[in-house]
């Protein structure tokens, strides 16, 4: 049996430090909806941000039919997703809005 070498070394790629993005400030926006329109408010806000929405959390409240939710958006985004909320889901409760960095 001949074994096999390997003639390239394994190297691991460094990325500059002046090439690496810096953290993002994100917007976490929690609020509570009927649990029916969870499906609506998503279509809506990925229509709005696009690319600015990190991410959609949803947990279901117990013994309701609501949802609480988390938006985490890009802060320039957060008032015109409060208004489109505001508008299209009159009934939503809004809860902390907190600026943060995500790297």
């Amino acid at each position: 049996m001949h074994s096999i070498r390997s003639t390239h070394i394994a190297t691991r790629r460094i990325v500059p430090s002046h090439a690496r993005t810096a953290a993002q400030p994100h917007c976490v926006m929690q609020l509570t909806v009927d649990a029916a329109t969870i499906t609506a408010l998503r279509q809506m806000v990925m229509r709005l941000c696009g690319e600015a929405m990190e991410f959609m959390r949803v947990a279901m409240c117990a013994d309701t039919r609501k949802a609480r939710v988390w938006l985490c958006i890009s802060p320039a985004m957060a008032a015109p997703v409060m208004d489109l909320i505001l508008r299209s889901l009159p009934a939503a409760e809004f809860g902390r809005v907190k600026n943060q960095s995500i790297q």
